[in-house]
């Protein structure tokens, strides 16, 4: 497989206030990328670029470039995606949210938490809400007499798929992490998103035992002294665990691997640690403003459960309603949760569909966010998302006998979408030794461990291969080129064979979840999360025609009730032969079309580097396009 590594230079800002006026601006980082959209490492720059802006002067020009997107470029509507991917916020009104932070400390609260309790979440006058269990000195450091305090620098440090991350630098020596969410999507999912984020961090922290940073404020909204919805939390200085990641190395570096493997493990045994009465999202109880609400009552009081923010089932529906997608998120109660939460992600997307189809009849744009489709595709859509609703209530019965431990399987547990060695720092403790910590918390929900598949920094779906000699007796005799497919493959399944090991040894009762016949009977479910573009509904279709094709062994073994195959009748042959023609086409599509894979984005550097060379071209337009005479 083909794997190019390329270092991104970030042109972002670094800002060091000087004497309370004068602020320094630098870029910093750079980033390696796989070709395969696999990030593999993050370090800082050495040698940051610097300007400088007085920091009570919010319109100052020298700004600008610290707040737009710098990592990437689009071949289309490039203008439109860097534009939906700036956050410029007042770095005055930074400050003074920093400054309040001080003013909440209580004075007995140098090294520890006072009280047994942990208090609920602070509601300022600012439209900020503060973690005051987390305002302490240690952390935060505390004001001399006769002395402010003032922000020394602020530096860009990550530019993600969802969010920014600045750095701030106090003249107390301790430093602040601020993370400030793309506006994609609208302002009340942004809202529910920051509230379920912040409570999932707290809950893991506070009760499951995670290393997490600590929060010390946030606002869900933009109505606030910086402008923009922010977390505002603790600064964690070490090294990604990404670093020690090389998925393709050979078997001499199993241990290195098995070590990724294992501080990633212990973290997803700690999140399953805990089951729920419902399946959805984490609250807490006197912030969320969304019905209904659950309280869990082991808890205290101090978190429930409401509405589940998984980023597939709020992105892209700008044609529905706020109350027509509360109707399918949860929360679900754990008496039937799979079907009713696998029936209500297919019943929301098919509503989204047909909403879609008539506003396109109607000849009303959709979002900004949106593309326009055809009708035709919209239909095939309607099509498989209806065949979904149908198949839901027959792929997992709790009355099966023949699935092990399937009552632990079908207990709410907390699901985490980013659990990757990128989303993971190893820091040093006081005792030298590295802990890792996790870093956010975005999108995380609260569903069925039947239901969460593997991590995708370890998952493989393809062909297995468990021994190269053995299971490959012509290999010897193959050419280089074959024997790097076949390495290739065999790597990648002894990565997941490795992944699938450690959760048996952590968590027994679970290790049912990864058996094939369960991976194919929540495929249509999961290619459904993961869907990104409108084509994608063919893969859906593809994960129910493999079901039909096994469901007869699943019958005869157990692991289904019905005999018949649900949808015998709408996967015809003939059907199964269009979709097979119509397959073959969108992969060679994605074969044939540059960057499809990340949907038209383009590393700074190589993008760059392909324009200077005349490989892409800008058109009239303003789009860009690969050069006919460079292919």
């Amino acid at each position: 497989m083909l794997r190019t590594t390329v270092g991104i230079r970030n042109s972002s800002l670094k800002l060091c206030l000087q004497k309370g006026q004068l602020l320094k601006i630098s870029s910093q980082l750079k980033v390696s990328h796989y070709l395969n959209t696999t990030i593999s490492k993050r370090h800082i720059s050495d040698t940051p670029e610097q300007a400088f802006t007085k920091l009570t002067d919010e319109n100052d020009p020298k700004r600008d470039q610290f707040f737009k997107y710098t990592w990437g470029s689009w071949l289309k509507n490039d203008k439109l995606e860097k534009e939906k991917r700036t956050t410029r916020f007042s770095i005055e009104g930074l400050n003074d949210v920093l400054n309040s932070l001080y003013k909440q400390m209580p004075e007995n609260a140098s090294n520890a938490n006072v009280g047994s309790t942990i208090p609920l979440p602070s509601h300022n006058k600012n439209n900020t809400v503060s973690l005051t269990h987390n305002i302490l000195a240690k952390n935060i450091g505390s004001i001399p007499p006769n002395s402010n305090m003032h922000i020394t620098r602020l530096s860009s440090i990550h530019e993600g798929k969802h969010h920014r991350l600045y750095k701030i630098d106090t003249n107390l020596e301790k430093s602040f992490a601020l993370r400030i969410p793309y506006p994609l999507d609208d302002a009340t999912t942004m809202k529910m998103r920051i509230q379920s984020e912040v409570a999932t961090m707290d809950f893991a922290s506070s009760k499951l035992k995670i290393n997490v940073p600590k929060i010390f404020s946030f606002a869900a909204d933009s109505i606030n002294p910086l402008g923009q919805p922010f977390i505002l939390q603790e600064y964690i200085d070490g090294q990604l665990l990404m670093r020690q990641w090389d998925p393709l190395s050979s078997d001499e570096n199993k241990g290195k691997l098995q070590s990724v493997i294992d501080a990633v493990s212990d973290i997803q045994k700690k999140l399953n640690s805990i089951t729920f009465s419902h399946s959805g999202s984490i609250y807490f109880q006197n912030v969320i403003d969304s019905d209904p609400l659950i309280k869990s009552h082991d808890l205290e009081g101090r978190w429930c459960i409401g509405p589940s923010v998984e980023r597939t089932l709020w992105r892209k529906k700008s044609a529905l309603k706020r109350n027509q997608i509360l109707k399918h998120v949860g929360p679900w109660s754990a008496e039937s949760p799979v079907t009713d939460i696998i029936k209500d992600t297919a019943e929301l997307e098919l509503a989204n569909v047909k909403r879609r189809l008539a506003l396109l009849k109607a000849n009303i744009p959709l979002g900004k966010n949106e593309a326009k489709v055809s009708e035709n595709l919209l239909n095939e859509q309607s099509r498989s998302f209806g065949n979904l609703v149908t198949l839901a209530p027959f792929l997992f019965n709790s009355k099966l006998s023949k699935i092990p431990n399937l009552t632990a399987l079908l207990k709410p547990r907390l699901f985490h979408p980013d659990l990757d060695p990128m989303n993971i720092i190893l820091k040093k403790n006081d005792n030298g030794v590295e802990e890792p910590y996790l870093l956010d918390f975005e999108n995380c929900s609260i569903k069925p461990f039947i239901l969460q598949n593997s991590p995708q920094f370890i998952r493989y779906d393809g062909p297995k291969i468990y021994d190269l000699e053995k299971d490959s007796e012509e290999y010897k005799k193959l050419s280089d080129t074959e024997k790097q497919q076949y390495e290739f493959i065999y790597k990648r399944t002894r990565n997941e064979y490795m992944w699938e090991n450690s959760l048996n040894e952590r968590s027994p009762q679970l290790i049912t979840s990864m058996a094939p016949p369960i991976k194919l009977l929540r495929g249509p479910y999961v290619a459904t999360l993961e869907r990104k573009t409108d084509e994608e509904f063919l893969i859906i279709d593809e994960t129910m025609i493999q079901l039909k094709n096994f469901w007869k062994t699943f019958h005869e073994n157990g692991l289904v009730i019905n005999k018949e195959f649900p949808l015998e009748e709408q996967f015809s042959e003939e059907m199964i032969e269009k979709h097979n023609q119509a397959l073959k086409e969108f992969h060679q599509k994605l074969i044939t079309t540059p960057f499809a894979a990340t949907q038209g984005w383009i590393p700074q550097d190589m993008f760059n580097n392909l324009l200077e060379n005349g490989i892409i071209v800008k058109d009239a337009d303003g789009n860009y396009s690969i050069s006919e005479s460079k292919i």
